[in-house]
């Protein structure tokens, strides 16, 4: 029987490496190999504390993954061997649970579990913006639900990558964004590598008359990428009154997330939400990504092999040195 290493999540902020065995490929499987998976801070930093939704250890963390097509069931009309593929849909025999499982050198799954990406091997710096698929298309999604319009400002809470993959999006169909962020080390990267956006540390004094002369008619949008209410309340006051107030953090830590719902109501803002992506956020990023016009890259402060992917673990529980994008290269 084949077997694959994984990262392994055996308590909360515990993770070590072991070894899988996998199951018997059926006729409707394939087998796929891992070329490079990505890291997604947020959520996995959720499912590494424990408090994600569904979590249960020992888990098998990550939603990031391409890989190379190795076999395919008798069944499978849409892959063939060869093909590069987006998806980390698995079997294995040991007890751990996949919290979406991407982080494994190999995989047998549903053939519906795979994108294809490519019938020809990908260039990595392609391939590595890619991978990062699901995490953008959540900034895509929101900058669709948004239902942002030519010349409108932005406001965005939080300079992760979500951020700056709706930054980007948003700012193709005209809009101008302004990112906050209390992490200097943090708003001086982004500084350097997204030089298009305007960055405000809300942590330094006068940080109000920034926001002020960027939009003195209020913003239009406010997208929350962190979930600290005690910030999302600090900003509705220069929101521009009927509004969008877009939420798209993670609110695990539900006794903690009540924002002000009186200054929202008084300023008659439409609230939307929303959870994970769909296909069409996908396919829309991707093509973003091909064609140049959302840059990835910039935003990756990492890169490990599968020798040393633990140090990535390290990273994402300490928090130190800043990290930001991480990805895996595991051949």
């Amino acid at each position: 029987m084949m077997k694959a290493k994984a990262v392994v999540f055996t308590a909360a902020d515990k993770y070590e490496i072991q070894t899988l065995t996998l199951a018997e490929p059926g006729p409707t499987d394939v087998t796929v190999r891992t070329v490079i998976t990505a890291v997604s801070p947020g959520t996995e930093r959720w499912v590494m504390r424990g408090k994600h939704i569904g979590t249960d250890f020992p888990c098998i963390p990550g939603y990031h993954r391409i890989g190379v097509v190795e076999a395919v069931g008798s069944d499978v009309t849409r892959l063939k061997p060869g093909d590069w593929v987006y998806g980390s849909s698995n079997r294995w025999q040991e007890p751990v649970k996949s919290m979406f499982g991407a982080h494994i050198s190999a995989s047998v799954g549903p053939e519906g579990g795979y994108d294809l990406l490519s019938h020809e091997p990908m260039p990595f710096d392609l391939a590595e913006q890619i991978a990062f698929s699901i995490l953008v298309g959540v900034g895509n999604r929101g900058v669709n639900a948004a239902d942002v319009k030519p010349g409108q400002r932005l406001l965005h809470i939080g300079a992760g990558i979500v951020t700056l993959a709706a930054a980007q999006i948003a700012q193709h169909r005209g809009t101008e964004s302004l990112i906050i962020d209390n992490n200097p080390e943090r708003v001086a990267f982004i500084r350097e590598r997204y030089p298009e956006f305007t960055v405000v540390n809300n942590a330094e004094p006068g940080y109000e008359e920034k926001l002020k002369a960027f939009a003195p008619n209020g913003f239009d949008v406010l997208q929350d990428t962190v979930g600290l209410p005690a910030v999302t309340d600090k900003m509705i006051p220069f929101m521009r009154a009927q509004g969008t107030l877009l939420f798209q953090a993670q609110y695990f830590d539900k006794e903690r997330c009540a924002v002000d719902l009186d200054q929202i109501k008084i300023k008659e803002l439409t609230v939307k939400t929303t959870c994970g992506v769909r296909a069409n956020d996908l396919a829309e990023v991707r093509n973003l990504i091909r064609k140049g016009w959302l840059k990835v890259t910039p935003c990756i402060t990492h890169r490990f092999t599968a020798d040393n992917m633990l140090d990535a673990y390290v990273l994402l529980d300490k928090g130190t040195p800043h990290n930001l994008g991480m990805v895996i290269k595991w051949d």
